[in-house]
């Protein structure tokens, strides 16, 4: 697989990320209402790659192994998860009169940093390690979740008194997080060969445990689930299309 490919791939989720954290300079918020759909149409196109990476991990090695990984990922990203606080949470549910002090402000930071986009960045290693089209597939459907993630980096700087500006350039760096990571991983896959398809299958399982546990949650507490439920089928079916234009083999 050509560098060239996977480096054109991390660099269009980093700029998605970067375009989403730019959207906190004009406005300070969006509402719930369009965050909710946002979040459910991310949520269909991360659900639909994870499945495709996980169909080629089986191809690569079998079904058990896969489920194994697959477990893995899921299961450290729990981890992480109670560990690090996300910042969706703290944007929703944090009165402005109860804001937490430098050190929980940094570690909020860090954690979201941490928790998406080295996983993801790792994600679109694997899978453009795997095959070209299934890299580009992977890379496109982060980089449309990456626009609203870009924002729920930088939002919740803006609302603990940090100037819109850096808080854009923070958001910005998270994107850079991901792209660094995306290299990375893929220069380590293409050393070792043979942790590709256990590569694929643990992102596999990370990314449904973003997309189940956090996203899809996060879509539905605005109260408006019809709406939401067809923003997820609509970012299935946009994933499935974008498969097809990369003529994703079956």
């Amino acid at each position: 697989m050509p560098f060239s490919d996977l480096f054109l791939g991390a660099l269009l989720a980093f700029a998605a990320t970067t375009a989403g954290a730019a959207l906190v300079l004009p406005a300070k918020a969006l509402k719930d209402s369009m965050y909710a759909l946002l979040i459910a149409f991310s949520a269909g196109v991360m659900a639909y790659s994870a499945w495709e990476m996980f169909l080629q991990s089986i191809k690569l090695m079998g079904i058990a192994p896969t489920l194994g990984w697959l477990a893995a990922g899921a299961g450290m990203f729990y981890i992480i998860d109670r560990l690090l606080p996300h910042a969706h949470a703290f944007v929703n549910k944090v009165p402005h009169h109860t804001l937490p002090h430098e050190k929980r402000k940094a570690a909020l930071l860090a954690g979201t940093i941490t928790m998406h986009n080295i996983p993801e960045g790792f994600a679109i290693a694997s899978a453009f390690a795997a095959s070209s089209p299934l890299g580009w597939l992977v890379a496109t459907t982060i980089a449309v979740q990456d626009v609203p993630e870009g924002l729920f980096v930088s939002a919740p700087l803006t609302a603990y008194g940090i100037g819109n500006r850096h808080s854009f350039i923070w958001g910005a760096f998270s994107g850079l997080v991901e792209f660094l990571s995306a290299i990375f991983g893929f220069l380590f896959l293409s050393v070792i060969v043979a942790a590709t398809p256990l590569a694929l299958a643990f992102s596999s399982g990370a990314m449904s445990f973003v997309t189940f546990s956090e996203l899809l949650p996060d879509s539905f507490r605005a109260g408006n689930k019809p709406q939401a439920t067809a923003a997820f089928i609509a970012g299935v079916a946009l994933a499935y299309g974008l498969a097809l234009i990369f003529a994703l083999p079956k």
